[in-house]
């Protein structure tokens, strides 16, 4: 396994209003090491060049090359679907009762977390089916059925279902909410990437993605916010919070769940959840665009028959940490938002990087002016 990397950012802070944040990515291109390999070769070394999301860097990967090579994935084996599914739902739960309890001070479900991720695990295997999990998961995360869930469409709504409870993510919600409140500072600047489809993407992005574009991601020049918001943002309750908390860190928590409940939803009905796409960019190009809880991953791969052995000529990947902490990207909107302390400071650069869930680690370095 290669060496994950790590984000550096650095916060410009006077002592009451933030500044500016720089980022630094020590990230490797890992993909670099699967050209000149079989594509069956680089299929198998992908999970292990990148262990965060791997079940969803596979099924990118089986995606990618069977579309370079003209195939439909529709008709691959739907085992790795359900695993991607399962996996981005495990990651929307360990940030729901785990990291984000914690960040805001609230008990961490620890012991539920363990239960619910022990049954994706096993309906990922095709072990379990989903249906007790669908009965069971909205009732104790929201306090409400998977119906009542969906006719909330508004903020006023939202706070509504807090106030009366609102399961085990209610007092997040809440918590959330009151410090987003008391937050001060422009909106965000960095557009919400659209929902593209992999031809979209492809468009966006010239036709062709290069190492360079792979490293440092954009549309026409612009940075993209890429994460479970930008698939979900049409969604009237999301568009309503859009409008109320505009620097989006409730949005993108609420995000998680409107997700979370769909997923598993299409998973009981054995659905296809429009998780995983791809097409043929050319003879020989594939290109896949899989949905994970951080946002859109694309896989770029280019084959070459000529010596009559298929090998990666090019192979390039985009994970959402590349959108997301793009230098003028997401973090951008920190600038003039308030902090009183360095405490403050902390906690609210946190929680933005926590809301757009870098795929390693981070710290945190201040400047002060």
């Amino acid at each position: 396994m290669t060496d994950a990397g790590e984000l550096s950012l650095r916060v410009a802070w006077d002592g009451s209003t933030i500044g500016g944040v720089a980022v630094e990515s020590t990230r490797p291109q890992a993909w670099r090491l699967l050209a000149g390999r079989t594509p069956q070769q680089a299929v198998q070394m992908v999970p292990l060049l990148y262990s965060v999301c791997g079940k969803a860097q596979q099924t990118a990967a089986v995606a990618a090359v069977a579309a370079a090579r003209g195939d439909d994935v529709m008709r691959l084996d739907a085992s790795l679907a359900r695993a991607a599914g399962c996996e981005a739902m495990q990651e929307h739960l360990w940030r729901l009762l785990l990291d984000w309890p914690q960040l805001l001070g609230l008990p961490a479900a620890r012991q539920q977390f363990v239960s619910w991720h022990g049954e994706l695990k096993a309906i990922a295997a095709g072990a379990e089916d989903a249906q007790v999990l669908r009965e069971q998961l909205p009732q104790q995360l929201l306090g409400l059925s998977a119906a009542e869930w969906r006719s909330i469409d508004s903020y006023a709504e939202l706070s509504a279902w807090w106030r009366a409870g609102g399961g085990l993510a209610g007092p997040l919600v809440q918590a959330l909410d009151q410090r987003e409140s008391m937050l001060e500072g422009a909106p965000p600047t960095c557009d919400l990437m659209p929902d593209w489809t992999v031809h979209d993407a492809l468009q966006a992005c010239d036709g062709h993605i290069d190492p360079e574009f792979a490293a440092m991601p954009h549309c026409d020049g612009r940075p993209m916010e890429a994460g479970t918001l930008a698939f979900r943002q049409h969604a009237p309750l999301l568009q309503d919070i859009l409008h109320v908390r505009r620097t989006r860190l409730l949005a993108r928590l609420i995000a998680r769940l409107v997700d979370l409940q769909d997923s598993v939803d299409a998973l009981a009905h054995g659905v296809d959840s429009g998780r995983i796409e791809s097409a043929t960019v050319a003879d020989g190009v594939g290109m896949a665009l899989v949905r994970t809880a951080r946002g859109a991953l694309m896989h770029y791969v280019r084959i070459d028959n000529a010596a009559g052995t298929e090998k990666v000529a090019e192979y390039l990947t985009i994970a959402p940490t590349e959108w997301n902490f793009h230098p003028q990207g997401a973090l951008a909107s920190l600038a003039g938002v308030g902090a009183a302390d360095e405490e403050q400071l902390m906690e609210t650069v946190r929680m933005w990087v926590l809301s757009l869930d870098p795929c390693v680690e981070y710290r945190i370095e201040v400047d002060h002016a």
